[in-house]
């Protein structure tokens, strides 16, 4: 009884409205929509303000793409106006759909049947994540590699477009004017590269981004 009596007391002095680590996360969560669709926010610590602080809140970021641990302003709305809150310590988990292997692969083996979309954590990866649209069709693994990994750029061969000194039809493309030039491949590049070419009617160089298999588009001339 006694335990019951001390419980409900202390529950009867917590400020009426006062702010929640929910309210906090939830607030942080809509602050970052916009970059982490499909983030989850935890709070780690909140400065004694921003405990008391009385939602509606607001969160401001100190980075525009906060991803681990990150800190914060709390902002609550008095008077129609957003007033400082305080500070939070968050824990921002990103997570996104990526390619992850179903099976273990060696080096060199193709990986289009080694692969399923899943959704996953991927705030501690220093680079994204490959995009889940790729059929990864005549794709490699570039080193051995466990069930269950994602895979990004670093860890996939793309199959090559071009190699050097083969044929490159490039679109050229400047104002109204649109022409297609026979070129000459100077480095091996995959679909999305960016590579030099050479053509021997302007006798000038371009960087050229691979659209396909012996075809890109101007990005620039040398």
């Amino acid at each position: 009884m006694i335990s019951i009596l001390l419980l409900l007391l202390v529950s009867s002095l917590a400020p009426f409205g006062a702010t929640t680590e929910a309210d906090v996360a939830s607030a942080a969560e809509l602050a970052i929509a916009e970059v982490w669709p499909d983030a989850e926010v935890r709070v780690v610590r909140l400065s004694a303000k921003a405990e008391t602080a009385k939602p509606p809140l607001r969160v401001r970021f100190l980075d525009a793409a906060p991803r681990g641990r990150a800190s914060a302003e709390v902002e609550t709305l008095t008077d129609s106006s957003w007033t400082p809150a305080g500070w939070a310590y968050l824990d921002v988990a990103v997570y996104d759909t990526a390619l992850v292997l179903t099976r273990d692969v060696d080096r060199g083996d193709a990986l289009v049947d080694a692969i399923h979309p899943q959704r996953v954590e991927v705030t501690s990866l220093p680079v994204s994540p490959l995009s889940p649209d790729l059929s990864l069709e005549g794709w490699s693994a570039t080193r051995s590699l466990r069930v269950g990994t994602v895979l990004t750029a670093r860890l996939a061969d793309a199959p090559s477009a071009v190699e050097i000194r083969a044929p490159l039809r490039v679109r050229y493309t400047r104002g109204a004017l649109s022409v297609t030039l026979a070129c000459e491949a100077r480095e091996r590049g995959a679909i999305g590269d960016t590579i030099r070419a050479t053509c021997s009617d302007t006798r000038a160089s371009y960087r050229v981004r691979l659209t396909a298999p012996g075809e890109g588009v101007w990005m620039g001339t040398l």
